[in-house]
């Protein structure tokens, strides 16, 4: 029988999952890894940490393979938008500077003028948490310490990785991680040196675009130690998409991970001013384009209360926590400022701080209050939050096409608390996948050549309730988040 591996390196853990023909999942292993927060605009990885997991997991899988069992193809996805400089001989000279990590911001103020520009060009708004303003502060770096433009690398995540894991060792990066340095243009699907130069970013530094996939004799090259090809190489929230095949244009996914990511097909490129233009993928001169949207706290904003609070057993409470609060006016949690992470779409501002506002008139009141409240409280108050720009962000994409239901995944996708409520929030019925490893799952689907005879994934759905309370605190949300940006 033929199987397909995926190779999922995300914020927390890199995995291996063994996918047969019909796309059931045989076997997984995970490791997990180190997220450093020095501060709220410092956070970083470990680049050998990650190759080390990387390795491991793939060397454990493999190892256990029964000898009847032959690997056609391999995919691998990865943590979009993070970032790393490294010499030619594949030596890290930095750590990883994370998606999260919002250090170049600094270059943003000399941009804003062309900011449209930018837009346009690389069907992202500015924002340091992309990788351009983090590369030209590596890129400083390295010039402070001499080091040569020649041997000087810099690029996301991804290149480094295959630089270290596939036999021919080469410098590349597919069309949606290289996107997301918003040093790429969306239609020329290649660097642009408008963008390079306004970034301050040395195009000779950069690694070689490819599409998404590759099924041609040459692929994108071989596993190191194997003659596994690798044949799809996408971003982690891109891969998701195909979770259980293409979607249909009416179907959103919303992947609810460290971060949320809202993704809808488009019939064509088209810019947006509020959320992201983003290639889902890309073969040859054909290319598949979504709109995007980001909210930064999602599954961390939840690690931000835990810690910030010092609240024992969150992830195991949270599930009954959030029955706790029905329907009706009693019991009500507060709201919170989700700004963990800076705020994504559609307001794409950092200079907001998290907290938590408890006041029936701050709708029409321009005064916050922070307060202490139990946990209970808070972290209904955080998922809602979480629920609340999703709903935004929805309504943003219906303005553009209608959507007829919402398609779930992630970890916090588990939580029928949070389901439901984007169901009664958006009007939508929503489907949770019961299938885990939604990214690995997509990579793998890609990696085999889009087969039309993967079982269908089964769904479990949350029907839309009518939930005036929720729907009051949304509209309370939303006129906050108006007022103060």
């Amino acid at each position: 029988m033929t199987y397909y591996l995926a190779i999922d390196q995300g914020t927390h853990a890199s995995r291996a999952c063994l996918f047969d023909e019909a796309g059931r999942l045989v076997s997984e292993h995970t490791k997990n890894i180190q997220l450093k927060r020095i501060s709220s605009t410092h956070i970083e990885q470990d680049a050998d940490e990650i190759i080390d997991s990387v390795k491991e997991v793939i060397a454990k899988l493999l190892h256990e393979l029964h000898p009847q069992r032959t690997i056609a193809a391999c995919g691998i996805a990865i943590q979009r938008s993070s970032v790393l400089a490294w010499q030619s001989d594949g030596t890290a000279i930095s750590p990883v500077l994370s998606w999260q990590d919002t250090r170049g911001s600094r270059q943003l103020d000399d941009l804003r003028e062309v900011e449209s520009e930018i837009q346009h060009l690389s069907g992202l708004p500015l924002s340091a948490h992309y990788g351009a303003t983090k590369l030209h502060y590596l890129q400083g770096e390295a010039k402070t310490r001499g080091i040569a433009t020649d041997t000087l690398r810099l690029s996301p995540l991804i290149s480094y990785l295959l630089f270290h894991i596939l036999e021919e060792h080469p410098y590349i990066i597919d069309h949606t991680n290289a996107q997301r340095t918003q040093l790429f243009s969306i239609a020329e699907l290649d660097w642009s040196a408008r963008l390079a130069e306004l970034f301050k970013v040395p195009l000779q530094t950069l690694p070689d675009c490819v599409p998404v996939l590759n099924h041609a004799d040459t692929t994108h090259g071989k596993l190191a130690d194997t003659e596994i090809p690798v044949t799809a190489i996408s971003g982690d929230q891109n891969a998701a998409f195909f979770d259980t095949g293409l979607l249909t244009s009416e179907t959103a996914l919303v992947n609810l991970g460290s971060g949320a990511f809202v993704l809808s097909l488009l019939p064509h490129y088209k810019t947006s001013k509020k959320q992201l233009s983003t290639i889902a993928c890309s073969e040859n001169s054909s290319v598949q384009y979504v709109r995007e949207a980001t909210i930064n706290g999602a599954g961390s904003a939840l690690e931000w209360l835990e810690k910030k609070y010092d609240i024992c057993d969150l992830w195991e409470q949270l599930p009954a926590w959030l029955n706790t609060i029905g329907p009706d006016d009693n019991g009500q949690p507060p709201l919170f400022i989700n700004s963990i992470g800076g705020l994504g779409s559609p307001w794409w501002n950092n200079s907001i701080d998290p907290g938590f506002i408890i006041d029936d008139d701050l709708a029409n009141n321009a005064e916050t209050a922070l307060v202490s409240l139990d946990p209970v409280s808070q972290a209904v108050a955080v998922i809602e939050s979480i629920v609340f720009m999703i709903c935004i962000n929805l309504e943003i994409m219906q303005s553009e096409l209608p959507l007829s239901r919402l398609r779930v995944c992630g970890g916090l996708s588990q939580l029928d608390g949070l389901c439901q409520r984007l169901a009664d929030l958006s009007a939508l019925p929503v489907e949770r996948l019961r299938l885990p490893e939604a990214t690995a799952r997509g990579i793998a689907w890609l990696a085999a050549g889009k087969p039309g005879n993967w079982s269908c994934a089964d769904v479990e759905i949350f029907k839309p309730e009518n939930n005036a309370s929720l729907r009051k605190r949304y509209v309370k949300f939303s006129a906050i988040m108006n007022n103060m940006l």
